[in-house]
């Protein structure tokens, strides 16, 4: 690790006695949840060219492992209602995880001015028309991942067009002995079976955008909507099929991406992230494994991004030249390219790109594909926990009842009511 990039392993799990470690004014105190692989690869060198920018700074980075962001963002509060917030933290990008912690954040428009990047994706993250966080990397999330040996020894032919055919090849599949999707759903990271709901609703009737724009502003009640049990129904089929391997709510969704990754399983659904995962475990795009939106998906992109933002209180330069630095073309193209990820910036260079970041930014350029925002931006922060525990017991009892759309129904009231 090169000069002034100190690491500090601090794998808090307590929330209480959290504090944000005293800092110098040339010591950046920043907080993320980027712990293995392509991500840690990615920040690690990130902040290497951020202090060959500014060698008079150094880098303390607190890296909070577990729940997709969630025991960082329950640390960050703890800190932030004590008085003593980090200089700035990652959170994910959108209005409605934004809107969660907006009471707390400072406006960043004068110091991201000029930041060339689409005007939607400033929509995605404004709050009331003011901007609290940098949004730094595109994700796409509705990606199907494939092993290329398996599909090509079974013959399968690819891209899947739609969902009804992904169904017939997921039971060719199992009958050759392999497992047809892997699925990474447990250790606290229960919200993926989210980002598999997003995928299948969006390749049904009235599902993408036309049910995701309403229901992730609490206007959908989930008993109430057809393509809500159409995508239920589809998700008990790849359940009571054994479409989905047996342990997946005992993996993280690395773990679960290994499974296709070492060739156990042929498909896997999860974003853009798990690229970077792939790449570091020096699998070859196109070569080792390959991509295609979700079956039925094509028209639609579903995507979020991570962002940094500034605590109400801190007023360090050390702080606003991070945020700052994060709107250069040489941020995104330092850290995107090995993230996984897609750059926002739209002068940045694409040749240090792989194929299929290529073709996923082209998918999200593309005017005639509608975007949405996904579960990680667009709903209330609570909304990943609470539905991904809701998600959960049906994915342990997926019968199809009263019973189970009045549980989706209590926990959205949960989400968007209470």
């Amino acid at each position: 690790m090169k000069r002034g990039v100190v690491l500090l392993v601090v794998l808090c799990f307590l929330l209480t006695g959290a504090t944000a470690l005293s800092s110098s004014p040339n010591e950046l105190v920043v907080y993320h949840w980027w712990t293995a692989g392509g991500e840690k690869e990615a920040i690690d060198v990130l902040f290497e060219v951020f202090i060959d920018e500014h060698p008079e700074y150094s880098i303390v980075q607190n890296p909070v492992a577990g729940g997709g962001g969630g025991i960082l963002r329950a640390q960050i509060k703890t800190m932030i209602m004590a008085g003593n917030p980090p200089d700035t933290f990652q959170i994910t990008y959108g209005h409605g995880m934004i809107s969660s912690f907006v009471s707390v954040l400072q406006p960043i428009d004068d110091l991201i001015e000029g930041y060339n990047i689409p005007e939607d994706v400033y929509e995605w993250g404004r709050v009331d028309g003011v901007m609290y966080g940098v949004p730094l990397n595109l994700m796409q999330n509705n990606c199907l991942w494939y092993n290329v040996d398996l599909v090509e020894e079974l013959g399968i032919e690819m891209p899947i067009k739609s969902i009804d055919e992904f169904l017939g090849i997921c039971a060719r599949v199992k009958a050759e002995g392999y497992i047809p999707l892997a699925v990474g759903a447990g250790m606290g990271q229960q919200f993926w079976l989210g980002t598999l709901f997003e995928a299948v609703n969006s390749a049904l009737p009235g599902g993408g955008a036309d049910f995701f724009n309403d229901y992730y502003a609490g206007k959908t009640i989930p008993s109430e909507s057809e393509v809500f049990a159409e995508t239920l129904k589809v998700l008990r089929t790849l359940l009571v099929n054994g479409f989905i391997n047996d342990d997946y709510s005992a993996l993280t969704w690395d773990q679960g991406s290994d499974l296709m990754a070492t060739g156990k399983a042929v498909f896997y659904v999860m974003g853009d992230w798990a690229k970077g995962h792939f790449t570091s475990m020096n699998m070859v795009p196109k070569v080792d494994f390959g991509y295609q939106p979700f079956p039925g998906t094509d028209d639609v992109f579903i995507g979020h991004a991570d962002c940094f933002v500034l605590p109400i209180g801190v007023d360090r330069k050390i702080a606003k030249d991070w945020i700052q630095f994060l709107t250069t073309v040489k941020a995104a193209n330092t850290f995107c390219p090995i993230k996984g990820a897609a750059p926002f910036v739209l002068d940045a260079p694409l040749d240090v790109y792989d194929d299929i970041t290529k073709e996923i930014l082209g998918y999200f350029r593309d005017d005639g594909v509608v975007k949405v925002l996904s579960q990680f931006g667009a709903p209330p922060e609570s909304y990943l926990d609470v539905f991904g525990t809701a998600f959960s017991e049906f994915f342990n009892t997926p019968e199809i009842n009263d019973n189970t759309l009045g549980n989706f129904d209590y926990a959205y009231a949960e989400v968007f009511l209470f």
